[in-house]
């Protein structure tokens, strides 16, 4: 370059300069004169339709309203010490490899709720939260609730506070006799960007056949006892609820609409239908009967369904080696 300008006159390299300068200014007369301020998204952002998601979170600063709050429905399978195998004094806990896969299972979703079924004792729940500490997930609120089975209750545990409520009926007739319901109705007030919440988790009656009293009787008389427990909390003026739980039933079996309620009332409840990777619905796998199954649901009601994010609700995918549950969980992202 410093060869070639020996020979070039001074015009020719005035010229060149000029030109350069009113090249520069035309290519840029329509830009702004400040670089706009770099918001950075956490984490991936979308891409949408009109391929404006990446200039929206670069626009606008993130609040505390874009934070999505995670919620994990997921039965456990006897987190709790039980006869396992035909001898009756092989009383053990859940399988150490049970656990793990459990573990890891919910380290994948790294839930900000988590509501499970078939936990055993205080001490079962409270073996659950260390377990789930070591992977770094800490739950400080925690609140275990039981019925008249001795061995599975229910529980949830929030990264969120949360306040208790106990349902006011949790007794049934059949064929004349007094029942109370086997794992009774948890009921948790949890505080969400998107307004006061309440969690109600259930686990009915199995269809593990009775001795004594028809299996279906009984999820249809649990059913009605949770359908007057929601109804009185929309009368009591609370209309976010999310219900969740193992149902044992599918889903146009008589319990599970006794608990969705009328379509056309202000107090339906409506079932999400979430799908996995696949989309295959099923929840639940009897391998002795090789038979697939949902009867694990997510219910929300009308003021609810707004905030609920179903492009990124789903169930989880697991492996087939996997040992942990012979139900998969539902994670709900709450907008």
């Amino acid at each position: 370059m410093l060869f070639l300008t020996k020979f070039l006159a001074p015009q020719a390299l005035l010229r060149g300069a000029f030109c350069c300068v009113v090249g520069c200014l035309l290519s840029h007369c329509d830009s702004k004169q400040e670089t706009p301020d770099w918001v950075e998204p956490e984490g991936p952002v979308e891409a949408s339709n009109t391929g404006s998601a990446l200039a929206d979170a670069i626009a606008r600063p993130i609040t505390a309203e874009d934070k999505a709050i995670s919620f994990m429905s997921y039965n456990l399978r006897n987190y709790l010490s039980m006869q396992r195998g035909s001898n009756k004094k092989n009383v053990r806990p859940k399988p150490a490899l049970e656990i793990e896969d459990l573990i890891g299972n919910i380290k994948k979703v790294s839930p900000d709720i988590l509501g499970v079924c078939e936990i055993g004792t205080q001490a079962d729940l409270d073996h659950l939260s260390a377990q789930l500490k070591t992977v770094g997930l800490l739950y400080p609120y925690t609140y275990l609730h039981g019925g008249a089975d001795s061995y599975r209750r229910l529980a949830i545990l929030s990264k969120l506070r949360l306040k208790t409520h106990k349902p006011s009926e949790l007794t049934y007739l059949l064929d004349g006799k007094r029942h109370m319901m086997l794992r009774g109705i948890l009921d948790v007030s949890i505080e969400l960007p998107s307004g006061s919440t309440r969690f109600i988790g259930v686990h009915l009656k199995s269809k593990r056949p009775s001795k004594y009293w028809d299996q279906a009787q009984i999820r249809r008389r649990e059913a009605a006892l949770l359908r007057k427990h929601i109804d009185s909390v929309f009368a009591a003026g609370d209309s976010h609820l999310i219900v969740y739980g193992d149902f044992n039933d599918t889903k146009q079996s008589p319990a599970v609409r006794t608990i969705a309620g009328h379509q056309h009332q202000p107090n339906f409840l409506r079932s999400l239908t979430l799908k996995d990777s696949n989309g295959d619905k099923w929840t639940h796998y009897w391998s002795y009967e090789d038979v697939y199954s949902r009867f694990d649901y997510v219910f929300v009601s009308p003021s609810m369904r707004g905030h609920v994010d179903l492009q990124k609700s789903f169930i989880l995918d697991l492996p087939a080696t996997d040992k942990a549950s012979d139900h998969r969980p539902l994670i709900l992202s709450i907008r």
